[in-house]
């Protein structure tokens, strides 16, 4: 048999790989015509600066990670058509890394190769061959199999190698790489190391997938030449994502989600919450309520918790307060690994959890596992693990031990920023009739979400509410009370907005009015970056604000389509700012005379423009046509170093 013609049986069993691969899920309906989107790629320099961590190690799921610098965005042609022998793509949980690593196996330009971390052996050995053909086409006979290998160290330059998921292999890399043979028998984390240094097949291009924190892990031997990292979908592509997944409701959703619930909006950037918030959207919960805040969100697709048709009945209930324990120990260990240790000491095997899926029976579209892994395990998006997290503090806790980490921990730890948003939603907006001195008992017939099942919780929850409660209350007061120069120290400006992001999923509008009546005269944001659901928070509080602001620093704090959500919040506000800096804040359109009217001394808008430079003389003639058309201003507009623009009109 010639090398050419076994090749192609590979090929052949690869394109039947690839087709199953990316069938939809059983019992989704999509259309032929269902869109192919790819989320937004950056090349980003990732390894310089800061130790790597002994393990994967928990960080909020909002946090952008530390070391990481944005040097230039990519196509996703570019991920294959790359001089770059070797690429490692890394992405937040629910950002398409699997997605992306399956597409890329569809390229014609190369016979690709699709290895899973999670299909590989931890112990028994093999290979450089029957990793890469034997065991993944079974099909194949041994003469077929042997000429396809002669025929990839042949032609290396033809074939591209995608490993995907690092994250999900239950083995480490080891120190030492052993050189042996193409043919001798090994352990995969030695093929593998000895791909990576070009050892074996030194011309095959290669890319890996991975969370972050997983490659943080490779040694500085076996690290990429180059790191893309998979920031979210544009805009554009969520939207046509967001209309095919919502059909013929799509307009009226749209519409719901973009006005009434801008956080929660922003949530579909990450396809699989975008999955999640359209399950929860069509599919809404009477004990949850309109889907408002990423903890209804959550409160709505947990309450389709249920198991897999083909095991035994368990109590579901039970289940949660188990799920909810693994889940806080984890995060206090700062940690996404779950071990299977670790959970036989809850009682949990493996078949346990990974049967476990959120489905909602109505909507036929969307079914995901809590669970990933095999070996060892970690929730398919960090924000179940936050959220079952925050579960366990609010049922499990006792007063005391409640007080004291309310006291000494979660707002001390910025690693408890997102579990005190799900905190803030269950225990004061799900538990909103709950009061002190109410008994909570198996006989409450009002409950506002399965998910925190009054019978489960203890009779102290009201007390911890009000603990709760009070804590939001007094950290307001005290960034009330900051000066201009006191928002540098520590981590205020990022502090401060995590507590608007808690008050706004606490749906209390006493708290959300004393946010607007509390809010600081003196602020310096800069160098912080909000995201969408932090900028659309943000300056909804900001709309709201009567009395004069003295101080407000935003600069380069808001993406370039957050600008106008900041603008408009501004325009709006029924108070002043005397002095007002958004420098490098990219913005697309000049404001109109309402913005300006609102700004009374100074106004700095250096780098505002284009690609963040200053104004050039078209975009100042705008601003000065602003400016003139109001009377008995004493702002002055500084656009460029130096250069201030003042109303024309003023007398």
């Amino acid at each position: 048999m010639k090398e050419q013609e076994a090749i192609e049986k590979v090929r052949q069993e690869q394109k039947k790989h690839r087709e199953a691969d990316l069938r939809p899920q059983a019992g989704i309906k999509v259309s032929e015509n269902f869109p192919v989107v790819h989320p937004n790629l950056e090349e980003v320099t990732f390894y310089q600066g800061g130790a790597a961590p002994k393990q994967e190690t928990y960080v909020p799921s909002t946090d952008d990670l530390m070391g990481i610098s944005h040097e230039r965005s990519i196509d996703f042609d570019d991920l294959v058509r790359s001089d770059k022998r070797y690429t490692g793509v890394i992405g937040n949980p629910g950002a398409g890394k699997s997605t992306l690593s399956k597409r890329l196996a569809k390229t014609e330009e190369f016979t690709t190769f699709h290895v899973k971390f999670s299909d590989l052996p931890g112990r028994r050995e093999l290979t450089l061959r029957e990793m890469l053909i034997d065991n993944n086409y079974i099909n194949l006979d041994d003469e077929t199999c042997k000429h396809s290998f002669e025929w990839v160290k042949i032609n290396q330059s033809q074939c591209l190698i995608i490993f995907d998921g690092l994250d999900q292999a239950n083995w480490a890399f080891e120190e030492e790489v052993a050189k042996l043979s193409y043919h001798t028998k090994q352990s995969v984390q030695n093929i593998i190391a000895n791909i990576f240094n070009k050892h074996y097949l030194p011309d095959v291009k290669i890319i890996i997938t991975s969370r972050p924190h997983s490659m943080l892990n490779i040694s500085h031997t076996l690290q990429p030449n180059r790191t893309i990292f998979i920031r979210e979908l544009s805009y554009d592509n969520m939207k046509s994502l967001f209309y095919a997944y919502t059909g013929s409701r799509a307009d009226e959703l749209w519409f719901q989600l973009s006005q009434n619930a801008p956080v929660v909006f922003s949530l579909c950037y990450n396809p699989l919450l975008l999955q999640l918030v359209i399950a929860a959207s069509l599919n809404p919960s009477k004990g949850v309520g309109e889907i408002t805040t990423t903890t209804r969100v959550f409160a709505t697709v947990l309450e389709g918790l249920r198991r897999c048709d083909n095991t035994k009945p368990r109590d579901i209930a039970g289940l949660i307060l188990q799920i909810s324990k693994l889940a806080y120990n984890a995060t206090k260990k700062s940690t996404v690994v779950i071990t299977p240790t670790e959970m036989e000491e809850e009682g949990l095997s493996s078949d346990d959890v990974q049967d476990i899926i959120v489905a909602l029976h109505a909507y036929v579209g969307f079914s995901q596992r809590v669970f990933d892994g095999d070996q060892k395990y970690f929730f398919s998006h960090q924000m179940f693990q936050e959220c079952f997290t925050a579960r366990y503090i609010i049922s499990q806790m006792s007063v005391d031990e409640f007080m004291s980490f309310v006291a000494n921990e979660a707002f001390a730890d910025e690693k408890w920023s997102v579990i005190r948003r799900f905190i803030s939603g269950l225990l004061v907006d799900m538990l909103r009739d709950c009061h002190v001195g109410d008994q909570v008992s198996t006989t409450d017939k009002q409950t506002r979400s399965t998910f925190l099942i009054k019978s489960q919780l203890p009779s102290d929850v009201a007390e911890k509410k009000r603990i709760w409660i009070e804590t939001l209350k007094s950290q307001l007061v005290h960034f009330e009370k900051l000066h201009w120069n006191e928002w540098s120290v520590g981590n205020n400006p990022r502090r401060y907005i995590s507590l608007l992001c808690e008050l706004h999923e606490s749906s209390d509008m006493e708290l959300l009015n004393m946010a607007s009546l509390r809010f600081p005269t003196e602020m310096d944001l800069h160098p912080l970056k909000l995201s969408s659901s932090e900028a659309a928070i943000f300056c909804d509080v900001l709309s709201k604000q009567r009395k004069e602001l003295k101080e407000l620093g935003l600069s380069n704090c808001f993406s370039p389509d957050d600008v106008e959500r900041l603008i408009s919040a501004i325009s709006e506000m029924p108070g002043k700012v005397k002095e007002l800096y958004i420098g490098y804040n990219i913005i697309k359109d000049i404001p109109g005379p309402e913005f300006f009217a609102k700004i009374e001394e100074e106004l700095w808008m250096d780098g505002c423009f284009g690609d963040g430079r200053d104004a050039n003389s078209s975009e100042k003639q705008k601003i000065q046509l602003a400016l003139d058309q109001l009377h008995d201003s004493r702002l002055e507009v500084n656009v460029d170093f130096g250069d201030y623009l003042t109303s024309r009109n003023h007398c």
